[in-house]
């Protein structure tokens, strides 16, 4: 027997069914019975089914998810016209079934056709640091925290959005971003109003989350710079896009924390960004914000101290002093931002002028920080910035640990400064920040930095000058 005629079994029943078909046909007719096909094609034909049968197998499988080839199983040959109705049925209600996608490190739920969206978020933030170097003993403390645990959900329908998060730091559970979005247009832009507690739209490092930012915190303008209710505040805010810009007015009273037994603060804030240039090659950051408030009687935390060396060690921070009475505040700060490739650079400015009056009358009383920081992306990235809103954005992974590859590795260094010498018993004091983030993937990074900081107090038990080295790392998961 030739070889090259030999069928496989599964085709066996349709040759025979050809056969039997032809042979049937034949008793039935009183025509002249056709001429009998040859053995060439007869395979012919049935090797024209089989391949028939096998493209109509391969689709419903594909459709299926490939569910016979998942279970191990051959799955045996069916008619061509009923695999033909099955995959044609299965092939026109696909478009209508939800879609799951892990673009962003969680699954995002969408439906067939992109109206409502709903996705899980959260972070995790796991640190470690360890101090020396300060003259004042108590200061040189070692140790590890969980910094943050951020769990929540966001999702959309239609032109309306909603978020909300629960952190817990610093031994305590707070709520943090709830609210809710609508999109519309405003003079013929895309715009979107918030209602709800949202971070502050205030300077690159102020207005970007914590997990996007290149270092392990803001920098003195983006944590200190801010009115008495802090970075979240309850209530509108109204933002803009245009080509290249933003901008961003908003009204709120206290964060979520306030339980109703006092006065919220008022704050009304502004920010506008502007790209003059934008494209894959060069981006230039231009952006200013203000802010003013009316402070509640009684308030507490008008003024914060800062946390020069990282978030873990409470006690080298540049003290702000006592200031009593604060009745309210004016703000204003400048952003300069530079993206070239795989090199970045930042400089941040902000002032606040405090007014009220204490025992000695009334006063007026300024303080301000400002801050400078650069960076350079090694292969396998690139310095991720939005320039919709002017903010830090994600940075995408071309080799990442997860699936064999090196990852990506970002050299990074800063400097920043903090006067409070005009506030009473206030203090100064600078840090600079060498480090380095290695990108895992698009979701996790771990964070490397030394901390070379001096402050100046004017009292208590670091009265004087004193520095120290700290050195912080950070592994951190955010989705």
């Amino acid at each position: 027997m030739n070889h090259s005629t030999v069928l496989p079994l599964a085709v066996l029943p349709v040759a025979l069914g050809l056969l039997l078909a032809s042979g049937h046909a034949g008793a039935q007719s009183t025509s002249p019975p056709p001429a009998p096909l040859s053995q060439a094609e007869l395979s012919r034909l049935v090797q024209q089914q089989a391949l028939q049968i096998q493209q109509l197998e391969a689709r419903l499988r594909a459709v299926e998810g490939g569910q016979g080839i998942a279970a191990g199983l051959p799955t045996p040959p069916a008619p061509a016209p009923v695999l033909e109705t099955r995959v044609a049925a299965l092939e026109s209600n696909q478009p209508k079934l939800p879609k799951v996608s892990w673009a962003k490190g969680a699954p995002e739920l969408s439906s067939a056709d992109g109206n409502t969206v709903f996705r899980p978020r959260g972070r995790l933030f796991v640190d470690a640091s360890s101090t020396d170097g300060s003259a004042v003993a108590d200061r040189n403390v070692s140790g590890t925290e969980i910094r943050s645990v951020r769990l929540g959900a966001e999702g959309r329908y239609g032109t309306l959005g909603w978020v909300v998060e629960g952190d817990f730091a610093d031994n305590a559970v707070a709520w943090k971003s709830v609210y809710v979005t609508l999109d519309h247009a405003l003079f013929g832009l895309p715009a979107d109003l918030t209602v709800g507690n949202r971070l502050n739209d205030r300077g690159i490092d102020g207005s970007s989350s914590t997990s996007n930012t290149p270092f392990q915190e803001r920098n003195v303008v983006g944590t200190l710079m801010l009115p008495q209710r802090g970075l979240f505040g309850v209530g509108l805010t109204e933002r803009v896009y245009g080509k290249g810009w933003h901008a961003s007015l908003s009204v709120a009273g206290n964060d979520l924390s306030n339980a109703g037994t006092d006065n919220d603060s008022q704050t009304w804030a502004t920010r506008v960004h502007w790209n003059p240039v934008a494209s894959d090659a060069v981006t230039v950051h231009l952006g200013a914000w203000a802010f003013h408030e009316e402070i509640a009687a009684g308030a507490s935390g008008v003024v914060r101290s800062s946390a020069i060396a990282g978030h873990f060690n409470d006690l080298v921070k540049i003290a702000p002093g006592t200031l009593l009475g604060a009745e309210r505040s004016t703000a204003y700060g400048a952003e300069l931002a530079g993206f070239f490739g795989k090199a970045w650079a930042t400089g941040e400015w902000g002032t606040r002028s405090l007014r009220g009056s204490d025992a000695s009358g009334r006063y007026d009383r300024d303080h301000e920080a400002w801050a400078i920081s650069a960076g350079w992306s090694l292969a396998g990235a690139r310095p991720s910035y939005t320039g919709k809103t002017g903010t830090w954005g994600r940075v995408k992974v071309a080799d990442p640990v997860t699936r064999g590859g090196r990852g990506a590795w970002e050299l990074k260094g800063r400097y920043e400064d903090v006067d409070y010498a005009e506030l009473p018993s206030g203090g100064t004091g600078h840090a600079w920040t060498l480090g380095a983030n290695w990108y895992l993937n698009d979701f996790s990074r771990v964070m490397f930095e030394a901390v070379r900081w001096q402050t100046r107090h004017r009292s208590g038990s670091a009265a004087g000058r004193d520095e120290g080295t700290t050195f912080n790392t950070r592994l951190q998961l955010a989705f």
